[in-house]
Parts: structure tokens; C-alpha cells; sequence
């Protein structure tokens, strides 16, 4: 009887044993998995995209802190990248795609390390085709939208055409931005192209050339951040920005500040942020972490409400009406071929002006008066 109970102590001792192991390991496995995002994150992209919310949501969860360097021309990130910068999250545009893969500073994206990425819209995925260069991924889409004229309310009312910027009321009125990129396809599209403002034959070119010079001459001036531009039109000094988010005049507006956007005739340019991460990023693991969580319902929510699309299937059913109506939701499909993305722009010299020839416009731009 007595060796009885001694055995039954031993075992009920041994089960709790095992049991307290057990959860030891448990414990032990997921510090380890805590630990693996840890450090910093350092990214590279536009001012007014480093989140506040999500970030700060983000660098409590995991204790990462999250710096952003910013950029006022998309050219930036290849200039950077190439001159051997260390960034774990650029936001590149799908026109500079294939020149960042063939110039081996992008690495592929793993997409099984993203939980969230099963819910990008199929449509968004279609458009995004350009981050599918040789048959591999090498971006996430984060967000799409498209640029207004942005103008002060209070002052001034919209313009019908790009084209009146050129009139004689509007000069010394209106900035521009210091993006080649952006300012280059605008005056694409208020020239007439039809198809990708990416594939520009050398006339379509001097049309561009020659409508961007006369731009130049009459802004005011051309700014190299958002933040830039929204104190002049909040301060007066200026009454017009040629091609800009809109979130620019969100922002205003919570500061009290009538500020609108709308767009001319001719059309406008749209766009797809996405986040790519560099062949030399140092946190990979604290990488992919804040892209799925960029995924996520809650963040996508908060992209909304500045204005910008959502990518998921699950986050615009619950929009409000009136952000819900900012987008066509329910026809995205028409929305992509209405207002056409930018392709990769040429490399190589061949029947459209490349990549070289888009940058060296624009510094002739700039220096221009």
C-alpha cells in the first residue's frame, strides 16, 4: 500500500514535471519569436507617409523604432540605394521597378511571410503587374491613389484644364513639385497621351519638354516636400499645386484650412504605393512585420481616412459612406483602365525617351526661367 502512494506521488511529480517543461519551452519559443523584430526599421519614401497611428501601434507591440528618411523625387531611391545607403523598406514606384532589379538593389518578396497579403484585392494584383518583373514579386502593394490640382478654396476656384496654369491670372500662383517622375507624366497626360505616359515617342516628348518649360516659367516655385507645399497654400503665398495627393488638403483642412482638389479635364495621373525591400536591408525580419501589418484591416482604415485607397477585399465595406465613395470600389477594374499607371520607363535608347531622358528634362526644368 505504501509503495503504492509512493508511486503515485512519483508520477503525479512526474506529470507536473513534464507539464512545467512544457510551458517552460512554450514561453522560451515565443520570446524567440518576439525577439526576431526587434531593433530599428529605417525606411525611405515620401513625407506624410510615415503613419503615425500604425507606427506607433507597431513600435510598442515590438519595441522597433521606426525612422523615415524622406524623399521629394522618386529618383531618390536609386540615387541613394546606388551610392550604398542601408534602408529596410523603400517605396518605390512601378516605373523605376525594372531599374532597381536590373541595378541588383531590390530583392524578391517572399509572400508566404506575409499572412495578409492573401487579402489584396485581385484587381490591385492585376494593375500591380509591373512589381511582377521577370516573373517574380518585388513589391507589396500598400496603398493607390491619384493626384488633383490642389488649390485654396478660400481664394481661388479650380481649374477645367492643366493647360490654365499658363494663363495670365494664374502666373507666379501655383508650385510645383520637384519630381521628375510625377511632373514629367502630368504633363503627359495634358498633352493627349493615350496609353502608358511611361512610352513617350521623341515628339510627344518635345510636346512634354515645351509644356513644362512654360510651366516653370510662370509658378512660383517648385518645392521639394509635401509639407513645403501645404505651408504656402495655407499661408497664401501660393493659390494652386500642379498634380499633388490629396492628402495634402486633408491635412489642411483638420488645421482649419479650406484646401481642395479636383481634376482637370484632360485627366490625371494615378498611382499604387507599395513597399519593396532592398538587397541589403538589415532587419528583414522587422520588414516583413510592418508590411503585413500595413495589410491589415486597421491600417487600411487609417490610409482611408487620409484619403488614399484601400487595397484589401476587407477593409472598404467598413468605410464610411463618404470615403467609401472617394474610390469606385465597386468597379476598380474600370477605375485601372480609365486612368492608366505608369509602366517601366525605357533604359535602353531605342522609339521612346528613356529613363536618362527623363531626368535630364527635368533638371533643364529646373534650371530653366
Amino acid at each position: 500500500m505504501k509503495n503504492k502512494k509512493i508511486l503515485i506521488i512519483a508520477t503525479c511529480f512526474f506529470c507536473l514535471l513534464v507539464f512545467v517543461v512544457a510551458i517552460s519551452a512554450f514561453a522560451e519559443k515565443k520570446e524567440k519569436v518576439a525577439g526576431e523584430i526587434s531593433g530599428d526599421i529605417r525606411m525611405l519614401g515620401w513625407e506624410g507617409y510615415d503613419y503615425p497611428k500604425t507606427f506607433a501601434e507597431f513600435s510598442k507591440k515590438y519595441g522597433v523604432n521606426i525612422s523615415m528618411t524622406y524623399i521629394s523625387s522618386n529618383d531618390e531611391i536609386f540615387a541613394k540605394l546606388k551610392a550604398g545607403a542601408e534602408y529596410d523598406i523603400i517605396t518605390p514606384n512601378q516605373a523605376n521597378v525594372e531599374q532597381l532589379v536590373v541595378n541588383d538593389l531590390l530583392q524578391v518578396i517572399d509572400t508566404s511571410r506575409i499572412p495578409n497579403y492573401k487579402n489584396v484585392h485581385p484587381e490591385i494584383l492585376k494593375a500591380y503587374k509591373d512589381f511582377n518583373y521577370q516573373g517574380k514579386i518585388w513589391g507589396v502593394p500598400t496603398a493607390f491613389g491619384k493626384n488633383d490640382f490642389v488649390y485654396s478654396a478660400d481664394r481661388v476656384d479650380c481649374i477645367d484644364s492643366w493647360w490654365d496654369v499658363l494663363k495670365p491670372e494664374w502666373q507666379g500662383r501655383y508650385i510645383m513639385l520637384d519630381d521628375a517622375l510625377g511632373q514629367i507624366t502630368q504633363a503627359a497626360r495634358a498633352i493627349g497621351k493615350q496609353g502608358d505616359p511611361s512610352l513617350l515617342t521623341p515628339a510627344e516628348f518635345d510636346e512634354v519638354r515645351d509644356l513644362l518649360l512654360d510651366m516653370k516659367r510662370g509658378a512660383r516655385a517648385i518645392v521639394s516636400s509635401f509639407g513645403e507645399a501645404k505651408s504656402m497654400l495655407i499661408s497664401g503665398e501660393t493659390d494652386g499645386w500642379f498634380s499633388a495627393n490629396i492628402m495634402i488638403a486633408d491635412e489642411a483642412k483638420a488645421e482649419g484650412y479650406d484646401i481642395r482638389g479636383c481634376i482637370p479635364k484632360e485627366g490625371t495621373l494615378i498611382f499604387l504605393d507599395s513597399y519593396g525591400i532592398p538587397k541589403s536591408a538589415p532587419n528583414l525580419d522587422a520588414a516583413y512585420a510592418l508590411i503585413d501589418q500595413m495589410l491589415s484591416v486597421e491600417t487600411q482604415l487609417e490610409l482611408a481616412d487620409m484619403y488614399m485607397g484601400a487595397v484589401t477585399v476587407d477593409a472598404p465595406p467598413k468605410l464610411s459612406k463618404v470615403l467609401y465613395s472617394y474610390f469606385p470600389y465597386d468597379n476598380l477594374p474600370k477605375f485601372f483602365s480609365d486612368n492608366i499607371l505608369n509602366g517601366p520607363i525605357p533604359l535602353e535608347e531605342g522609339k521612346y525617351a528613356t529613363m536618362g531622358d527623363w531626368v535630364t528634362l527635368w533638371e533643364e526644368v529646373k534650371a530653366s526661367r
